[in-house]
């Protein structure tokens, strides 16, 4: 039998049908949760046969709108049957079907009184709903890994790189604990697999603010089904109401970087003791960029040899390309200092060998390239005895220690946001030019004072062979 083609029925990107009312004010859109396209259709035809009837009721008034119709899927498996102004309520089709063999009987000793046309139309739609619910029951939702893979490769669109890692790795967690490693549809999943889970984590002992970061991700995913038609089971996210700490906590959690006091960079940045041990290209650079640009240690990592440039001005800058806020995407001037150290002169070697990026022995890991800076930083600031069990020290302090130094050299807000990548006001990155704005950008990393000696520290080309050594360098610069 051929199919009828409903009116104002459509199909998304995912194959789930949704209902759409297009009015010159508005453009109203409705999930039919379905993807079977018997059941849409008698849904949709529904929901015309109510727009046309209130159409014709006030010809006068606008379409209306689709909350007027009460429709939730969620409750049409609660049938009610009226019967001559009574009200029977009957729960789904077995229990249907017990009542209305009930008003049968019922027919046979109470009179029959001819139904208005008001009744016939309500036991007519009735007698829909109830074939939608049947066949609703037979459809199948998609498996948990396809939604998974839908909804990572959408928030590599929105997110960083190492938010969606870390997704990733959460969501993959969830999948190893809480499923079992199983692949159910997702309409199988309910809270009770969402307590589970966070039991489980809070048996091994996880902190707080661990399960919570792994609730987050998992409530992200929920809101992506939710949203595109694939999670029908209930209205709500499963995950909410189930977090360990309030946002409030979480933020008073937040354990926040020390900076490194002026004789800790002194032992840090001890010439002998710092070629010594930090003995490859990012490991002597980074830490130098992080203290001279209050650069994140991503963005140091990253640096490709074309963001090293010279502006028509004259000032040498780095043009931070990539950065965890959109605030981050600047052009930091190249200090005095780092001059006299010797970086462009090392950038310039690596140009030479006709690599990409001025670090190309690293790979990129979890979004970034910092990965072994990262560890062996750490265990440089541990044998400098810098670094203590119970402090907050890392290579976000120096960071932490550029942004206090400016502020302490009287450096406006502004100015120190465009050298370390905040946020700032809306609309004044539109009236403040990077290049225009170099000069006096410049002046203020020139005032940045350590107490290191770039002339018994400066770069002597150590690294000259190794950089030109091309089997050392990883897949995207070879």
């Amino acid at each position: 039998m051929p199919q009828i083609k409903a009116p104002r029925l459509y199909l998304n990107r995912c194959g789930v049908f949704y209902f759409r009312l297009k009015t010159k004010d508005k453009d109203r859109k409705v999930s039919l949760r379905t993807k079977c396209p018997v059941t849409a259709n008698i849904v949709a035809l529904q929901l015309n046969a109510v727009i046309e009837r209130k159409r014709a009721m006030n010809k006068n008034s606008n379409n209306p709108n689709i909350g007027d119709f009460n429709f939730n899927l969620d409750d049409i498996h609660k049938y009610e049957i009226e019967f001559r102004g009574a009200r029977i309520k009957a729960d789904g089709p077995e229990d249907h079907a017990r009542a209305m063999e009930a008003l049968k009987q019922m027919e046979q000793v109470i009179p029959v009184t001819e139904p208005t046309a008001a009744e016939k139309l309500a036991l007519e739609e009735q007698q829909i709903l109830a074939q939608v619910v049947a066949q609703a029951q037979q459809s199948q939702s998609p498996k948990v890994s396809v939604v998974a893979a839908e909804w990572i490769m959408e928030r590599r669109l929105k997110n960083a790189a190492r938010t969606v890692t870390s997704k990733e790795y959460h969501f993959q967690d969830f999948v190893d604990r809480g499923l079992k490693g199983k692949n159910p549809e997702v309409n199988d999943l309910d809270k009770a697999d969402i307590v589970a889970y966070k039991s489980a984590l809070l048996k091994i002992g996880q902190a707080a603010k661990t399960i919570d970061n792994k609730l987050l991700s998992i409530a992200d995913f929920f809101e992506y089904a939710l949203a595109q038609g694939s999670y029908t089971r209930h209205n709500t996210n499963p995950v909410s109401g189930l977090y360990v700490l309030t946002k409030k906590e979480r933020v008073e959690q937040t354990e926040s970087y020390e900076p490194f006091a002026n004789e800790d960079i002194a032992a840090l940045f001890e010439p002998l003791a710092y070629k010594s041990e930090m003995n490859a290209p990012d490991l002597f650079w980074g830490p130098l960029l992080g203290i001279y640009t209050g650069m994140r240690i991503s963005e140091a990592t990253q640096i490709r040899c074309r963001d090293v440039i010279l502006a028509e001005n004259g000032v040498h800058f780095i043009h931070v390309y990539n950065s965890k806020t959109k605030g981050g995407i600047r052009k930091v001037p190249i200090c005095d200092a780092l001059i006299n150290l010797g970086f462009l002169d090392y950038v310039e070697e690596v140009r030479d060998a006709g690599a990409n990026r001025i670090f190309p022995h690293r790979s990129f890991i979890n979004g970034s390239y910092s990965k072994r800076l990262s560890e062996e930083h750490l265990k440089y600031l541990t044998l400098r005895k810098i670094k203590k069990p119970d402090d907050h020290k890392s290579f976000h302090s120096y960071r932490v220690n550029v942004i206090t130094q400016l502020a302490n050299n009287g450096v406006s807000a502004t100015l120190a946001s465009r050298i370390v990548g905040h946020e700032t006001e809306k609309g004044m990155d539109v009236h403040l030019g990077y290049v225009r704005d170099l000069p006096a950008l410049k002046q203020v990393v020139d005032g940045l004072h350590w107490p290191i000696d770039p002339a018994a520290l400066r770069y002597e080309g150590q690294f000259k062979d190794f950089v030109a050594n091309k089997k050392k360098w990883k897949k995207d610069d070879s």
